[in-house]
């Protein structure tokens, strides 16, 4: 729970947009600060209603453009932050002008696409070509870089952040309030849960599910989310015939994707390095699966093998290869007691390595060290 006082030290939080449906994980992050308070500063807010916060600042098209804010101004001269936070390498060139204009140390959590943005903007749309020249200079000073997987850390130091600055570091979830409902013993629900584009695969997801669905008639697929993809998907369920076991469930709250998990026994999480490079890092919501005893089946790709133990807790299988997706899925839907044991494993893993108070209390013991490593350095 976020404690307000006026004795704890302030954390500046930027993030481009607050928020997307899919980053309630910044959200759980924020309302979990003990020994921090926390503002937000953010070029856009987006969906209040889901994600109300009190302490939001909202700059403008001039602030996008030129990273500057005198709204923005105002507050750190009068709030006297200890830190900037950056979630995403593409709000640290933002959070990067404040940190040197105010003389305080910058912390970068990296959490996939930023990444690949920071290596090659011009691949992107243009409103990420400013990291050319604001990316590299961000790098180098930051204080500390957080990695969602180790794959993102090897490629931030193939382009030159020095490795001392980099350091793997695991989101949590609330696992708490993630359970296992009652479930229908004589059908097994599968699910695939994220925004409709490239990167998260969800077209082997489908290729895979259509395979084993020719063998069960018991066997059903919820796909939640949306975006540019969704004709595409929509079409391809259409083409491989499954249309009567597939649900298009749109975009849900973060409670109404709790108790569609709670009521899932398999989740999908067949994830891709996009052609452009955009990628994704440890996928919240195979923890969120995991803690509500959902068999996960993902693949080998950023950070999904530190979640999933493969053939323990879930699956792990090469990226696009929907034949051994469907492989793993016609396991599991045979076998109701394996799928209860890698279930069980899985919620410990949860429990052990990514409760969300535990990784709290290590982010805000990085604060402390970013703090004291910049009073060295200053």
């Amino acid at each position: 729970m976020h404690n307000v006082s006026s004795q704890l030290p302030r954390v500046a939080v930027f993030c481009s947009n607050f928020l997307h449906y899919s980053q309630t994980f910044i959200h759980n992050e924020l309302l979990s600060h003990i020994r921090y308070e926390a503002d937000v500063f953010t070029w856009r807010r987006l969906h209040e209603e889901r994600f109300p916060y009190p302490h939001v600042y909202t700059g403008n098209l001039i602030y996008a453009l030129t990273r500057h804010s005198t709204y923005f101004d105002k507050a750190f001269r009068t709030r006297h932050y200890s830190l900037v936070h950056a979630h995403f390498g593409t709000s640290g060139i933002y959070a990067h002008a404040y940190a040197q204009r105010f003389h305080i140390p910058l912390v970068v959590t990296f959490h996939g696409y930023d990444v690949a943005v920071l290596r090659n903007p011009w691949r992107f749309p243009p409103q990420y070509w400013p990291c050319t020249w604001w990316g590299p200079a961000m790098l180098q000073d930051m204080t500390l870089g957080l990695c969602a997987s180790n794959d993102l850390r090897n490629m931030l130091i193939e382009i030159g952040v020095p490795s001392d600055k980099l350091i793997v570091y695991k989101l949590g979830v609330e696992v708490s309030s993630f359970m296992k409902a009652e479930r229908d013993p004589n059908m097994v629900n599968i699910a695939m849960v994220g925004r409709f584009v490239e990167k998260k695969g969800f077209e082997y997801g489908i290729r895979a599910f259509a395979e084993i669905a020719k063998d069960y008639n018991n066997v059903c697929l919820k796909i939640i989310g949306a975006g540019k993809l969704e004709r595409q998907l929509r079409n391809l369920v259409n083409t491989l015939g499954v249309a009567s076991k597939v649900i298009f469930m749109g975009v849900l709250s973060p409670l109404e994707v709790r108790n569609i998990l709670s009521r899932t026994d398999i989740l999908i999480a067949p994830s891709v390095v996009a052609r452009n490079g955009d990628r994704d890092s440890g996928l919240i919501v195979v923890k969120e699966a995991s803690a509500s005893h959902v068999v996960p089946i993902g693949t080998y790709h950023g950070g999904i093998p530190d979640i999933i133990e493969d053939e323990v807790t879930g699956y792990l299988v090469p990226e696009r290869d929907w034949q051994a997706i469907a492989h793993r899925l016609h396991t599991l839907v045979k076998d109701p007691i394996a799928r209860q044991h890698m279930a069980e494993a899985g919620r410990v893993k949860m429990e052990k390595e990514y409760n969300n108070v535990d990784r709290l209390e290590v982010l805000e013991a990085l604060y402390d060290t970013a703090i004291a490593t910049w009073t060295k350095i200053v």
